[in-house]
Protein backbone atom coordinates (compact mmCIF):
# COMPACT_ATOMS: atom_id res chain seq x y z
CA UNK A 1 0.00 0.00 0.00
CA UNK A 2 1.84 3.67 -1.33
CA UNK A 3 2.79 5.85 1.47
CA UNK A 4 -0.33 8.72 0.56
CA UNK A 5 -2.69 6.00 0.86
CA UNK A 6 -2.10 4.78 4.02
CA UNK A 7 -1.70 8.44 5.39
CA UNK A 8 -5.34 8.81 3.98
CA UNK A 9 -6.44 6.15 5.64
CA UNK A 10 -5.01 7.02 9.22
CA UNK A 11 -6.48 10.43 8.70
CA UNK A 12 -9.72 9.32 8.39
CA UNK A 13 -10.00 6.51 11.08
CA UNK A 14 -8.03 9.93 13.33
CA UNK A 15 -11.27 12.06 12.38
CA UNK A 16 -13.94 9.49 12.73
CA UNK A 17 -12.58 8.44 16.75
CA UNK A 18 -11.96 12.05 17.38
CA UNK A 19 -15.40 13.09 16.04
CA UNK A 20 -16.72 9.77 18.19
CA UNK A 21 -15.03 11.33 21.42
CA UNK A 22 -16.44 14.89 20.79
CA UNK A 23 -20.25 13.27 20.58
CA UNK A 24 -19.21 11.69 23.57
CA UNK A 25 -18.67 14.07 25.32
CA UNK A 26 -21.25 16.42 24.52
CA UNK A 27 -23.34 14.78 25.82
CA UNK A 28 -22.56 15.55 29.23
CA UNK A 29 -22.11 19.01 28.87
CA UNK A 30 -22.66 21.18 32.30
CA UNK A 31 -23.42 24.77 29.89
CA UNK A 32 -26.04 25.36 27.96
CA UNK A 33 -26.54 28.26 25.44
CA UNK A 34 -29.17 29.96 25.20
CA UNK A 35 -30.96 32.00 22.18
CA UNK A 36 -31.21 35.02 23.27
CA UNK A 37 -34.12 37.62 22.66
CA UNK A 38 -33.59 41.51 23.06
CA UNK A 39 -30.68 43.62 24.29
CA UNK A 40 -31.22 43.46 28.15
CA UNK A 41 -29.28 44.05 30.93
CA UNK A 42 -28.72 41.80 33.93
CA UNK A 43 -27.35 41.95 37.91
CA UNK A 44 -23.78 40.83 36.12
CA UNK A 45 -23.77 42.77 33.14
CA UNK A 46 -24.80 45.76 30.81
CA UNK A 47 -24.94 45.24 26.92
CA UNK A 48 -24.82 47.22 24.11
CA UNK A 49 -25.82 45.95 20.46
CA UNK A 50 -25.73 46.02 16.98
CA UNK A 51 -22.33 45.15 16.98
CA UNK A 52 -20.38 41.35 14.93
CA UNK A 53 -18.55 40.18 17.16
CA UNK A 54 -16.47 42.68 19.22
CA UNK A 55 -13.18 40.67 19.67
CA UNK A 56 -10.95 42.67 21.01
CA UNK A 57 -11.03 45.88 22.18
CA UNK A 58 -8.48 49.14 22.38
CA UNK A 59 -8.90 52.91 24.39
CA UNK A 60 -8.11 56.01 22.64
CA UNK A 61 -6.01 58.48 24.45
CA UNK A 62 -8.38 60.76 25.70
CA UNK A 63 -10.10 57.54 27.44
CA UNK A 64 -13.28 58.57 25.76
CA UNK A 65 -13.87 55.94 23.29
CA UNK A 66 -13.23 52.39 22.68
CA UNK A 67 -11.66 50.80 19.21
CA UNK A 68 -13.22 47.94 18.37
CA UNK A 69 -12.21 45.26 16.12
CA UNK A 70 -15.47 43.66 14.88
CA UNK A 71 -14.18 39.84 13.59
CA UNK A 72 -16.09 38.40 10.39
CA UNK A 73 -13.66 34.98 10.20
CA UNK A 74 -10.84 33.35 9.52
CA UNK A 75 -9.56 30.12 7.25
CA UNK A 76 -9.46 27.48 7.56
CA UNK A 77 -11.36 26.61 11.02
CA UNK A 78 -14.39 28.88 9.36
CA UNK A 79 -15.74 30.33 6.58
CA UNK A 80 -13.16 33.25 5.88
CA UNK A 81 -15.30 36.87 5.70
CA UNK A 82 -14.78 40.15 6.10
CA UNK A 83 -14.76 42.48 9.27
CA UNK A 84 -14.80 45.91 10.33
CA UNK A 85 -13.40 48.71 12.69
CA UNK A 86 -15.63 50.52 14.60
CA UNK A 87 -15.52 53.23 17.96
CA UNK A 88 -17.84 53.20 21.04
CA UNK A 89 -18.55 56.76 22.37
CA UNK A 90 -18.38 55.53 26.64
CA UNK A 91 -19.81 58.14 27.56
CA UNK A 92 -23.20 58.14 25.38
CA UNK A 93 -22.75 54.58 24.56
CA UNK A 94 -22.95 54.80 21.10
CA UNK A 95 -21.41 52.97 18.08
CA UNK A 96 -19.88 54.33 14.89
CA UNK A 97 -18.31 52.76 11.57
CA UNK A 98 -14.75 53.70 12.33
CA UNK A 99 -13.56 56.24 9.46
CA UNK A 100 -10.67 55.75 7.21
CA UNK A 101 -8.25 57.44 5.61
CA UNK A 102 -5.82 56.09 3.20
CA UNK A 103 -2.29 57.25 3.22
CA UNK A 104 1.08 56.27 1.92
CA UNK A 105 3.04 53.09 2.85
CA UNK A 106 5.47 54.26 5.85
CA UNK A 107 4.62 51.64 8.49
CA UNK A 108 4.86 48.59 6.87
CA UNK A 109 6.46 46.73 4.74
CA UNK A 110 7.70 47.89 0.99
CA UNK A 111 5.79 44.66 -1.03
CA UNK A 112 2.70 44.90 0.89
CA UNK A 113 -0.05 47.11 -1.09
CA UNK A 114 -3.74 47.36 0.06
CA UNK A 115 -6.93 47.68 -2.70
CA UNK A 116 -8.95 50.76 -0.85
CA UNK A 117 -11.97 48.93 -1.99
CA UNK A 118 -11.88 45.71 -0.72
CA UNK A 119 -12.73 45.69 3.28
CA UNK A 120 -10.52 44.19 6.10
CA UNK A 121 -11.24 41.15 8.41
CA UNK A 122 -9.85 42.63 11.52
CA UNK A 123 -8.83 40.15 14.99
CA UNK A 124 -6.45 40.87 17.16
CA UNK A 125 -5.88 44.73 17.36
CA UNK A 126 -2.58 46.79 19.60
CA UNK A 127 -2.24 51.04 20.27
CA UNK A 128 0.68 52.78 20.99
CA UNK A 129 2.36 55.42 21.59
CA UNK A 130 5.13 55.44 19.03
CA UNK A 131 8.51 57.34 19.91
CA UNK A 132 7.54 60.19 17.56
CA UNK A 133 4.63 60.81 19.59
CA UNK A 134 2.18 59.12 17.07
CA UNK A 135 -0.35 56.67 18.05
CA UNK A 136 -0.44 53.40 15.93
CA UNK A 137 -2.72 50.76 15.73
CA UNK A 138 -1.72 47.10 14.25
CA UNK A 139 -4.53 44.75 13.20
CA UNK A 140 -4.34 41.49 12.55
CA UNK A 141 -6.15 40.90 8.89
CA UNK A 142 -7.83 37.84 7.73
CA UNK A 143 -9.40 39.63 5.02
CA UNK A 144 -8.76 39.38 1.74
CA UNK A 145 -5.43 37.53 2.77
CA UNK A 146 -3.38 37.54 5.68
CA UNK A 147 -1.92 39.99 7.18
CA UNK A 148 -1.02 43.05 9.87
CA UNK A 149 -2.71 46.63 8.71
CA UNK A 150 -0.97 49.52 10.29
CA UNK A 151 -3.08 52.77 10.98
CA UNK A 152 -2.42 55.99 12.57
CA UNK A 153 -5.04 57.06 15.23
CA UNK A 154 -5.82 61.15 14.12
CA UNK A 155 -7.79 63.60 15.58
CA UNK A 156 -9.78 65.27 13.25
CA UNK A 157 -12.95 66.60 14.80
CA UNK A 158 -13.11 63.11 16.06
CA UNK A 159 -11.05 60.28 15.66
CA UNK A 160 -9.78 59.00 12.56
CA UNK A 161 -7.57 55.98 11.38
CA UNK A 162 -5.32 56.65 8.04
CA UNK A 163 -4.34 53.37 6.65
CA UNK A 164 -0.30 53.92 6.86
CA UNK A 165 0.80 50.22 5.57
CA UNK A 166 0.57 46.63 5.69
CA UNK A 167 2.61 43.22 6.35
CA UNK A 168 1.85 40.67 4.19
CA UNK A 169 1.89 37.24 5.67
CA UNK A 170 -0.18 35.55 3.63
CA UNK A 171 0.69 31.93 2.93
CA UNK A 172 3.08 32.24 5.78
CA UNK A 173 1.69 32.61 9.09
CA UNK A 174 -2.12 32.69 10.54
CA UNK A 175 -1.87 35.06 13.22
CA UNK A 176 -4.42 36.09 15.85
CA UNK A 177 -3.15 38.78 17.62
CA UNK A 178 -0.87 41.28 17.95
CA UNK A 179 1.43 43.69 20.26
CA UNK A 180 3.75 46.53 19.00
CA UNK A 181 6.73 48.59 20.05
CA UNK A 182 7.36 51.77 20.46
CA UNK A 183 9.59 52.00 17.72
CA UNK A 184 6.71 49.99 15.15
CA UNK A 185 8.15 47.09 15.39
CA UNK A 186 5.63 44.36 16.22
CA UNK A 187 5.22 40.53 18.15
CA UNK A 188 2.56 38.57 16.72
CA UNK A 189 1.00 34.97 17.71
CA UNK A 190 0.82 32.37 15.12
CA UNK A 191 -1.74 29.87 15.72
CA UNK A 192 -1.21 27.02 12.92
CA UNK A 193 0.19 25.93 9.58
CA UNK A 194 -1.88 26.63 6.89
CA UNK A 195 -3.03 22.80 6.57
CA UNK A 196 -4.83 23.00 10.16
CA UNK A 197 -8.39 21.84 9.82
CA UNK A 198 -11.36 21.45 12.21
CA UNK A 199 -10.01 17.83 12.86
CA UNK A 200 -6.61 19.05 13.89
CA UNK A 201 -8.05 21.75 16.27
CA UNK A 202 -10.69 19.09 18.00
CA UNK A 203 -7.40 16.62 18.28
CA UNK A 204 -5.46 19.34 20.06
CA UNK A 205 -8.22 19.67 22.36
CA UNK A 206 -7.45 16.77 23.94
CA UNK A 207 -3.67 16.19 22.89
CA UNK A 208 -2.87 19.86 23.47
CA UNK A 209 0.30 19.59 21.07
CA UNK A 210 2.65 22.39 19.72
CA UNK A 211 0.86 24.65 17.15
CA UNK A 212 2.56 27.41 16.58
CA UNK A 213 4.44 30.71 17.95
CA UNK A 214 5.20 33.77 18.18
CA UNK A 215 6.93 35.51 15.31
CA UNK A 216 8.41 39.01 15.60
CA UNK A 217 8.85 41.31 12.70
CA UNK A 218 10.64 44.10 12.35
CA UNK A 219 10.47 47.68 9.91
CA UNK A 220 13.39 46.15 7.67
CA UNK A 221 10.60 43.18 6.75
CA UNK A 222 12.61 40.22 8.98
CA UNK A 223 10.40 37.92 10.61
CA UNK A 224 11.92 36.06 13.42
CA UNK A 225 10.42 32.62 14.92
CA UNK A 226 10.82 33.31 18.39
CA UNK A 227 11.00 28.72 18.81
CA UNK A 228 10.89 29.03 22.71
CA UNK A 229 7.32 29.90 22.66
CA UNK A 230 5.87 27.23 21.12
CA UNK A 231 2.84 26.01 22.34
CA UNK A 232 -0.34 25.04 21.73
CA UNK A 233 -2.62 27.71 19.84
CA UNK A 234 -0.85 30.65 20.80
CA UNK A 235 -3.66 33.27 20.87
CA UNK A 236 -3.47 36.88 22.98
CA UNK A 237 -0.08 38.33 23.32
CA UNK A 238 1.24 41.48 25.09
CA UNK A 239 4.25 43.34 25.12
CA UNK A 240 5.80 44.69 28.45
CA UNK A 241 8.49 46.96 26.82
CA UNK A 242 9.21 48.82 30.24
CA UNK A 243 10.69 45.47 31.77
CA UNK A 244 11.10 43.83 28.06
CA UNK A 245 9.08 40.77 29.21
CA UNK A 246 6.39 39.08 26.81
CA UNK A 247 2.75 37.74 27.61
CA UNK A 248 1.38 34.68 25.83
CA UNK A 249 -1.75 32.77 26.17
CA UNK A 250 -2.03 29.38 24.94
CA UNK A 251 -5.60 28.56 24.11
CA UNK A 252 -5.21 25.00 24.11
CA UNK A 253 -2.86 24.88 26.27
CA UNK A 254 -4.53 26.30 29.64
CA UNK A 255 -1.88 28.51 30.44
CA UNK A 256 -0.38 32.19 30.22
CA UNK A 257 3.52 32.59 30.38
CA UNK A 258 5.58 35.31 30.86
CA UNK A 259 9.01 35.39 28.69
CA UNK A 260 11.74 37.41 29.63
CA UNK A 261 12.98 38.40 26.28
CA UNK A 262 16.61 38.87 27.24
CA UNK A 263 17.41 35.25 28.57
CA UNK A 264 14.19 33.64 27.19
CA UNK A 265 13.48 32.01 29.96
CA UNK A 266 10.23 32.00 31.96
CA UNK A 267 9.10 33.90 34.77
CA UNK A 268 6.24 32.72 35.13
CA UNK A 269 3.12 30.79 34.36
CA UNK A 270 -0.54 31.14 35.10
CA UNK A 271 -2.44 27.74 34.39
CA UNK A 272 -6.32 28.60 33.37
CA UNK A 273 -8.91 27.33 30.93
CA UNK A 274 -8.91 28.79 27.27
CA UNK A 275 -6.96 32.05 28.16
CA UNK A 276 -7.78 34.37 24.70
CA UNK A 277 -6.87 38.26 24.87
CA UNK A 278 -4.56 39.82 27.35
CA UNK A 279 -4.46 43.68 27.88
CA UNK A 280 -1.64 45.48 30.08
CA UNK A 281 -2.97 48.59 31.79
CA UNK A 282 -2.97 50.24 35.08
CA UNK A 283 0.15 47.80 36.09
CA UNK A 284 -1.36 44.26 35.69
CA UNK A 285 -2.28 41.90 32.86
CA UNK A 286 -5.89 41.11 32.72
CA UNK A 287 -6.19 37.73 30.91
CA UNK A 288 -9.82 36.49 29.60
CA UNK A 289 -10.69 32.77 29.84
CA UNK A 290 -13.24 30.49 28.82
CA UNK A 291 -14.67 28.74 31.87
CA UNK A 292 -16.07 26.14 29.43
CA UNK A 293 -14.88 22.79 27.23
CA UNK A 294 -13.62 23.77 23.30
CA UNK A 295 -16.11 20.89 23.10
CA UNK A 296 -19.02 22.75 24.47
CA UNK A 297 -17.84 26.28 22.00
CA UNK A 298 -19.09 23.87 19.41
CA UNK A 299 -22.66 24.26 20.11
CA UNK A 300 -22.26 28.07 18.86
CA UNK A 301 -22.09 27.62 15.33
CA UNK A 302 -26.06 28.10 15.22
CA UNK A 303 -26.54 30.89 17.16
CA UNK A 304 -25.46 34.92 17.51
CA UNK A 305 -24.49 35.32 20.68
CA UNK A 306 -22.35 32.26 22.42
CA UNK A 307 -23.58 32.10 26.17
CA UNK A 308 -20.95 30.25 27.81
CA UNK A 309 -19.05 31.39 30.88
CA UNK A 310 -15.87 33.16 31.32
CA UNK A 311 -13.95 35.13 33.91
CA UNK A 312 -11.37 37.90 33.02
CA UNK A 313 -7.99 37.39 35.91
CA UNK A 314 -6.42 40.15 37.41
CA UNK A 315 -2.32 39.19 36.88
CA UNK A 316 0.65 40.13 38.18
CA UNK A 317 3.20 41.96 35.72
CA UNK A 318 6.02 40.64 37.83
CA UNK A 319 5.29 36.41 37.92
CA UNK A 320 1.80 36.08 36.63
CA UNK A 321 0.41 35.59 40.19
CA UNK A 322 -3.08 35.77 40.68
CA UNK A 323 -4.54 39.15 42.18
CA UNK A 324 -8.37 39.21 41.43
CA UNK A 325 -10.87 37.07 39.02
CA UNK A 326 -14.43 38.28 38.17
CA UNK A 327 -16.01 35.82 37.21
CA UNK A 328 -18.98 35.67 34.47
CA UNK A 329 -21.82 33.70 33.74
CA UNK A 330 -22.43 35.43 30.12
CA UNK A 331 -26.40 34.81 29.96
CA UNK A 332 -27.10 37.67 28.05
CA UNK A 333 -23.99 38.34 25.95
CA UNK A 334 -21.57 36.31 24.16
CA UNK A 335 -18.35 34.60 26.08
CA UNK A 336 -15.81 36.96 26.50
CA UNK A 337 -12.53 37.54 24.64
CA UNK A 338 -10.95 40.53 25.92
CA UNK A 339 -11.68 42.24 29.59
CA UNK A 340 -10.19 46.00 29.31
CA UNK A 341 -10.86 48.20 32.70
CA UNK A 342 -11.65 51.72 32.52
CA UNK A 343 -12.83 54.18 35.52
CA UNK A 344 -14.64 51.28 37.61
CA UNK A 345 -15.92 49.60 34.65
CA UNK A 346 -14.93 45.87 32.85
CA UNK A 347 -15.48 46.81 29.10
CA UNK A 348 -15.59 42.88 27.50
CA UNK A 349 -15.99 42.24 23.91
CA UNK A 350 -16.65 38.73 22.36
CA UNK A 351 -15.63 36.63 19.14
CA UNK A 352 -19.00 34.90 18.85
CA UNK A 353 -21.69 37.55 19.67
CA UNK A 354 -23.48 40.84 18.64
CA UNK A 355 -22.97 42.95 21.73
CA UNK A 356 -20.13 44.74 23.89
CA UNK A 357 -20.80 44.08 27.75
CA UNK A 358 -19.93 46.26 30.69
CA UNK A 359 -19.18 45.21 33.91
CA UNK A 360 -18.33 46.50 37.03
CA UNK A 361 -14.90 46.03 39.03
CA UNK A 362 -16.65 45.84 42.63
CA UNK A 363 -17.83 42.58 41.68
CA UNK A 364 -15.08 40.69 41.65
CA UNK A 365 -15.11 37.32 43.25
Amino acid sequence: MGGEKMKKILIAILGTLTLSVVAFLWLGNENSIEVLDGCKDNEELKVYCNFMNPEDLALTPDGNFLIVAEFGGMAPLVEMTSGKLSFFNIKDKTRSKAKIAFGKNEWGSDDCSRDTSIPFGPHGIDLVQREDGKQQLAVVSHYPNESIEMFELVEKDGWVLEWKGCVDVDGKYYFNDVSLDTSGNFYASHMFESDFSMISALWNVFAKSDTGMVVKWTQDNKFEELNYTAGSFPNGIALDQKNNNLIVNYNFGDKSILFDLNSKQSLGIYEHNSPDNVVIKDGFAWVTNHDHSGIESLGCAEVVNCTLPFSVNKLSLSDLSLVESYKFKSKNMGVGTVGLPHDGSLWIGSYHSDRLAEGSLSLRE
